[in-house]
């Protein structure tokens, strides 16, 4: 390990340390100079507002600098703590300087004053001139490197004209000209609104010009740095011009509103586009709390400096201008208030509206994408990052946007019956709340139904496809059953016939006569042949007295010297069975006695139907070689499975109890399904 990763190791353990200390001083600042309130001369008019100022930077900035510092030493996050422990200074610096017990000044009251004017200064211009340039991901450009030290070098010399000439009066021999100059508010506070105006022209060119990605926060941003700007525009404006254009209550009021709104825009920023690797995962209350309290200080300021401008006088006059005033700020903290739920909450924030967006991709979607067009609905519905939904086994089906902060996840269930699961997330950092849960829960259910249809779907063409291989299945079976049976019996008839032509033609009709006897034979066994194959297929007798009848009459024309079979059908269990279930059992019936005829060299073969608790087996046993384990599975014995499948149920074929094969089929039986009785048809 170098010295250099020794040192960045020994800075990870010490930055949570390094967060609370500044934290914590602030803070302590903060509480400090509001102890001595009761202890000092009171504030009137703009000092009011100053100190209050100072006291909210110190416990919000406080608050900011702590989340930062402790997940990145990033230059942003120790601007913000230069601004918390200034403020937090200034603040003290004014109430301790009030405070006289008993008539006397404290000790160094006159030089702790001092730095009222001046310990604010780099942290919060700095947030004016430097932070803005700084809030972004990557490395910064030249003219954004250039921005950004011409800021500091503005901060630095500021400062210490304030330290040098603060009330316009040098404390060290300096030229008359550079006195004149480092004591000139206007120029100070004229060089920090211009550049204060490039940093928020630059943040609102990355909104209106960047990719989505590193567009989010971006307009807040640039909200957030245009209101710092402006409200140290009038302290840039000559002395005379400001005080016959604005009230001295004026500017602190607007820099209160800036500085209870400014954090929360960073905050906004670090959050969605997850800056610096910072890995923070705060509630959308939060957010949504810091935003709103933003404009609940500027709706009341609203009122308070349009009461200082604006020349309200007592009796029916100040009820008509306190009218107007609240018919003006009651909407605009209204629009700001939608913005904000609109920030946090996406279109959901709008009553209905989560289920309009997501009715609108219903009726665009083609029916293979349905739920994922419904799910990036939902995502975006509730200004989510991404989402998915699951299936009750686990699989996904769909999936939208990408990852995120922790999943709020969702039960699905459409007609009583579980469908699977939604999860949706926030941002990178973010964490869903409460809000957005009841947001989601009724999106949930078009969701669900949505999920439901689509495995609905999905069943439906499995089904089709099995319907297809079972009827390329039947036709294979029909080619097998011609080409190896009826064929060679035509094709012998063919031959024989020309045999006995010939046998007339010389003169032996005896011969001839003998020969087409036996041609008539084969012809009759062939008519026999495709009888059976009729019969394979869909007897007559099924059709006309149901399945028991029919597996009786299969085993009966099997039954010979050769294999002896034996049908054992409880008349009920055939009962239970609608007319398509009846119909698959058939048919794997009559293919396992045509392979125990052919194949199994078995001499008894037993059909065998009955009830399993609430199902119904079909069990067809041989007495015969068996099945070779090594051999693969022909088609006849896929067939059974797939029709299995089909029915609901499920197949087992392997060796019986004392040798042989087992061929068994277990349904459910469905009584309230259509039955295949004597006389309905198939």
């Amino acid at each position: 390990m170098t010295s250099e990763q020794a040192a960045a190791g020994r800075w990870q353990r010490r930055r949570p340390v390094a967060a609370v200390v500044v934290a914590v001083t602030a803070w302590l600042l903060a509480a400090l100079a509001v102890l001595t309130l009761p202890w000092g001369a009171l504030y009137e008019g703009g000092e009011a507002l100053f100190f209050v100022v100072d006291v909210v930077v110190a416990v919000v900035y406080g608050l900011v600098a702590r989340v930062l510092l402790a997940r990145r030493a990033v230059a942003v996050a120790w601007w913000v703590a230069l601004a918390a422990i200034g403020d937090g200074v200034a603040a003290f610096a004014a109430g301790y300087a009030r405070v006289a017990p008993a008539g006397f000044a404290l000790p160094g009251a006159d030089a702790v004053a001092s730095l009222t004017s001046v310990a604010w200064v780099p942290g919060t211009l700095g947030l004016i001139v430097v932070v803005p340039w700084l809030v972004r991901e990557g490395a910064l450009s030249a003219g954004a490197h250039a921005a950004v030290w011409t800021g500091a070098a503005a901060c630095v010399a500021v400062t210490a004209a304030r330290v040098l000439v603060p009330d316009g009066t040098a404390v060290v021999p300096v030229p008359a000209a550079l006195e004149a100059l480092a004591g000139s508010l206007t120029l100070q506070m004229g060089t920090v609104v211009v550049l204060g105006a490039l940093a928020t022209a630059d943040a609102a060119r990355r909104w209106s010009r960047g990719s989505p990605a590193a567009r989010r926060g971006l307009g807040w941003l640039a909200l957030g740095s245009g209101l710092m700007t402006l409200s140290f525009v009038p302290l840039a404006l000559p002395l005379p011009l400001a005080m016959a254009l604005v009230d001295p209550g004026v500017v602190p009021a607007i820099q209160l509103a800036a500085q209870a709104f400014f954090p929360a825009a960073i905050l906004v920023v670090v959050l969605r586009q997850q800056l610096w690797g910072i890995d923070l995962v705060v509630s959308r209350t939060l957010v949504w709390g810091l935003l709103t309290a933003g404009s609940v200080v500027a709706y009341l300021l609203i009122v308070f400096v349009a009461g200082a401008v604006l020349p309200v006088g007592s009796g029916t006059g100040g009820v008509l201008a306190a009218a107007v005033l609240a018919g003006l700020a009651v909407p605009a903290r209204a629009w700001l208030q939608r913005r904000v739920d609109l920030l946090v909450r996406g279109p959901a924030a709008a009553p209905g509206a989560g289920a309009e967006h997501v009715g609108r991709s219903l009726g665009s979607a083609a029916p293979a994408e349905l739920v994922h067009r419904v799910l990036e609905a939902v995502v975006e519905a509730l200004r989510g990052e991404g989402g998915e939904v699951r299936l009750p086994d686990g699989r996904q089906l769909a999936a939208a946007g990408g990852p995120g902060g922790p999943p709020l996840a969702v039960p699905l269930a459409a007609a009583g019956e579980h469908v699977g699961e939604l999860a949706v997330w926030g941002a990178p950092g973010e964490r869903l709340d409460a809000r957005t849960e009841r947001d989601l829960q009724p999106l949930a259910g078009v969701v669900a139904a949505v999920v439901r249809l689509a495995m609905l779907t999905a069943e439906l063409e499995a089904a089709r496809a099995r319907t297809v291989a079972a009827r390329a299945e039947e036709r294979r079976l029909l080619r097998r059953e011609v080409h190896d049976h009826l064929g060679p019996v035509l094709t012998g008839v063919s031959l024989g016939l020309q045999g006995a032509r010939n046998l007339l033609t010389a003169g032996d009709p005896d011969t001839a006569a003998r020969l087409l006897d036996e041609l008539a034979g084969e012809v009759e066994r062939g008519v026999q042949n495709v009888r059976s194959l009729a019969r394979a297929f869909l007897p007559p007798l099924l059709e006309e007295r149901g399945l028991a009848s029919a597996l009786e009459d299969l085993a009966s024309r099997f039954d010979g010297p050769d294999l002896a079979v034996r049908a054992e059908v409880e008349q009920a269990a055939a009962a239970a069975l609608s007319a398509p279930v009846a119909v698959g059992l058939y048919s794997v019936a009559a293919e396992a006695v045509t392979n125990a005829h052919r194949h199994a060299r078995a001499a008894g073969c037993v059909v065998r139907l009955e009830h399993v608790g609430d199902d119904v087996r079909l069990q067809v046993v041989d007495d015969g070689v068996g099945i070779d384990p090594d051999r693969r599975p022909g088609v006849g014995l896929r067939a059974v499975h797939e029709r299995a499948d089909e029915l609901g149920g499920t197949a087992r074929i392997g060796p019986g109890p004392a040798g042989g094969t087992v061929v068994e089929v277990t349904v459910p039986a469905r009584r309230d399904a259509p039955v295949l009785e004597a006389g309905s048809a198939s």
